[in-house]
Order: structure tokens, then C-alpha cells, then sequence
């Protein structure tokens, strides 16, 4: 079932109709279908991500997103529909079973749907070759057609470097120790897919080979890719996942400089007031033009655990 923005309810948490099928535009100008994960708990960020996504890409309405829903409940979808403008998207919300992902260990903040990437194949229907995958920590700000259109030249996808582990691996740092070793590292925070050589070359069936033989791999479901993917990933511009948001203050770009996704990637959330994240204002802008806008009240409260928190040391994610 599709759930539809209407152009004349927008931003209503009733601005939906649920619908068999849908029918996107073809144009060479339409981005590829976007897949994100949730569960319910990460609803605001869901939400603020579909929001600078739309705001982004708006010649491209409505985006077809796909989102990998784990005990979504229906409160939350009607609110995360409502915080989009109208007309702006057609959603799909696909329910995943992960039970089965409980035994692999994973970063404290981070929740079990992360594995619901390797679940791909059987989710996005065959007659589509290419999706944006994008996790729901992040925000674009900028037009996301020129990713979508990259040419992958036979690569299973297109990824960004991780800032970190891609370094750490090959100079054996220490909190790399048990990093897999590859080619090269990528952050799977943003993936161009193509899903023809993902199923072809059995991606996902490599990727949970691998976390069944190390449940304990310290970024589980991203080290799993990577070792799948070793030597079948594109590297891409570091503008397309900006990974260091929680440090370097970012502003939308006005020109074709800067980053068009900055990815929050650290436990250091924006939109966790005690940890002071220096975007946390960006963020905020977004968030506050969904339907998870902060109160008052919540406004004072969370400037009262900035002021009164200690800084913390931030622990790296995906």
C-alpha cells in the first residue's frame, strides 16, 4: 500500500489515501526510489529526513520513498505524512520482520532495523534497478538528481568513504582492531544501488554470511557490507555524505559548493540537547517545519540539559 501527500491537505496528519498502485513520473529528471528504515522510536528523525529530502529535490515530486518500517505505528505514520508538503511524496511502507537480526551485536544507539538493508531483494519490487538508500540521521540539502544519475559502471553501488574507519583500517589504529580489512571502507549511511547486480551477485546473502560467522563485528551490518562489497562499490564525492556534522558547523549551500547530505553519525545527535551538537540549530530548522516540532516547553527543558550537561566523547556510527 502506497500512502499518498495530497496537494490539497498539506501538512495534515489526515493528508493521506492509501492506494493499490501508483504511478510516478519518468522523466530523466525524477530521482530514483528512495528507501529509508524505521522503527518507531525514530519517527522525528524519519520524519525530518523525508522533510529536507522533498525540500531538496522539489522538480522531483512526488519522490517515491520506501521506508523499511519495524513496528511503525500508525500514529506516527499519519504524523510523518503530515509533515511533508503536499503533493511532495507517495510512501510505501514496507513491515519488516527482525527478530531474527536480536542476536548480532550493534552500537547502543543504534536500533535493529539497520539490518533491514540486507532484506532488500525480497522488499523492492524486481522491476526496479536502482534506489537511494539513505539512513534517517541525516539531511539533504541539496538536490539529490545528480546522484541519482551517476553512472556506476557496473558497480553494485555508489558509497562515500567512511571519514574514519576507511583510514583506521589501513594504519591499524586501534579502535579499528576489529574492523574486516577491505580495499576500501565505505559508510553505508548513503547507497546508490543498483539492484540488479545486488540480487545478481547476492549481496545480501554474502552480507549475512558474513554476520552470522562474526555476530560481535563492532558496525555489524556495515561491516557485513563492506566485505560483500569489497572491490564492487564506487567511491563518490564526499559531498554526497558529509560525516562530519557533529563537529563542523554546515549551512545550506547557496552555490555549487558544500555538501549536499550532511550525515550525523556519532552518537552525538542533533537533536539530543545534552550533547550540544553544533547543528543542532540547522536541524532544528528542519524538524520544526515537521510535525515533531518541539514545544515550549520542550524548547526550555532541552536548553536547560545543553546548559547543565557535560560534553561528552562521541563513539562512531553509521
Amino acid at each position: 500500500m502506497t500512502t499518498v501527500v495530497k496537494q490539497d491537505d498539506r501538512n495534515q496528519a489526515d493528508s493521506s489515501v492509501m492506494m493499490d498502485d501508483i504511478s510516478l513520473g519518468s522523466n530523466d529528471d525524477a530521482l530514483c526510489p528512495v528507501v529509508l528504515a524505521s522503527d518507531d522510536a525514530y519517527g522525528m528523525p524519519l520524519a525530518t529526513t523525508l522533510r529536507s529530502v522533498v525540500e531538496a529535490c522539489p522538480d522531483a515530486w512526488p519522490i517515491q520513498f520506501f521506508v523499511l518500517s519495524d513496528g511503525v505505528t500508525e500514529e506516527t505514520k499519519d504524523r510523518v505524512v503530515g509533515s511533508l508538503p503536499g503533493g511532495s511524496a507517495a510512501i510505501d511502507w514496507l513491515s519488516v520482520e527482525m527478530s531474527n537480526f536480536e542476536e548480532f551485536s550493534r552500537l547502543p544507539h543504534v536500533s535493529k532495523v539497520t539490518f533491514a538493508r540486507f532484506l532488500l531483494p525480497r522488499l523492492i519490487p524486481p522491476q526496479i534497478s536502482r534506489v537511494l538508500y539513505l539512513d534517517s540521521d541525516l539531511l539533504a540539502l541539496g538536490d539529490l538528481g545528480p546522484l541519482c544519475q551517476i553512472d556506476l559502471e557496473n558497480a553494485v553501488l555508489g558509497a562515500v568513504a567512511d571519514a574514519f574507519l576507511d583510514t583506521a583500517t589501513k594504519c591499524d589504529h586501534p579502535a579499528a582492531e576489529s574492523v574486516p580489512r577491505v580495499k576500501r571502507y565505505f559508510n553505508a549511511g548513503v547507497l546508490l544501488i543498483d539492484m540488479d547486480l545486488w540480487r545478481n551477485q547476492r549481496i545480501s546473502e554474502a552480507a549475512l554470511e558474513y554476520i552470522a560467522k562474526h555476530p560481535d563485528s563492532p558496525y555489524s551490518d556495515q561491516d557485513a557490507l563492506n566485505v560483500a562489497c569489497d572491490g564492487r562499490w564506487m567511491p563518490l564525492d564526499s559531498m554526497w555524505n558529509f560525516q562530519q556534522g557533529d563537529h563542523i558547523g554546515v549551512f545550506k549551500p547557496r552555490t555549487g559548493m558544500g555538501p549536499r547530505i550532511v550525515h550525523f553519525t556519532t552518537d552525538e545527535k542533533p537533536w539530543i540537547a545534552e550533547q550540544r551538537n553544533i547543528n543542532a540549530r540547522l536541524y532544528d530548522g528542519f524538524r520544526n517545519r515537521t510535525r515533531f516540532a518541539r514545544t515550549l516547553p520542550q524548547i526550555l527543558l532541552d536548553a536547560y540539559r545543553s546548559f547543565s550537561a557535560p560534553k561528552k566523547a562521541s563513539r562512531k556510527s553509521e
